[in-house]
């Protein structure tokens, strides 16, 4: 392999390690994978079937019966009969669930406020672009 691109890797996989540590990241991760994900989903597209959420996380359907029991514990979440298929269930997002994926909604924005501060209007704008280049590139899926 080329020695060059050997050492690009080595410093974007240090990249990533770095930007793994800063503090919004640990606070945006959890959108990714895992409970906040599936709230996240809930949010933005409104109620789901499991099999729905289960398609969009990429998870099996034993992890999505977990989260639904986790959450449904929690309040996050309410449980309905789908009225178009009475085998199957909605869920919804809860007063209680909208609130507290609100709250993290806050406190990242406070990240993104002091971060883009302090690199700049340009420089946010040109890593913007070089982030929806390279999803265009490699997918979204």
């Amino acid at each position: 392999m080329n020695e060059k691109l050997t050492k690009l890797k080595d410093e974007f996989l240090m990249c990533l390690y770095d930007i793994s540590r800063i503090p919004m990241v640990q606070n945006i991760a959890g959108f990714i994978q895992g409970e906040d994900a599936f709230l996240l989903r809930l949010y933005l597209n409104g109620p789901m079937q499991p099999k729905q959420l289960s398609e969009e996380l990429k998870v099996t359907k034993g992890r999505i019966t977990a989260l639904i029991l986790s959450l449904k514990t929690k309040k996050f979440i309410s449980i309905s009969e789908n009225p178009d298929d009475k085998r199957s269930i909605v869920i919804t997002l809860s007063y209680i669930g909208k609130s507290y994926l609100e709250e993290k909604f806050i406190n990242i924005e406070k990240y993104f406020d002091e971060i883009f501060q302090l690199i700049g209007v340009k420089e946010v704008e040109v890593l913007v672009d070089l982030l929806k280049n390279i999803l265009s590139k490699v997918g979204r899926s």
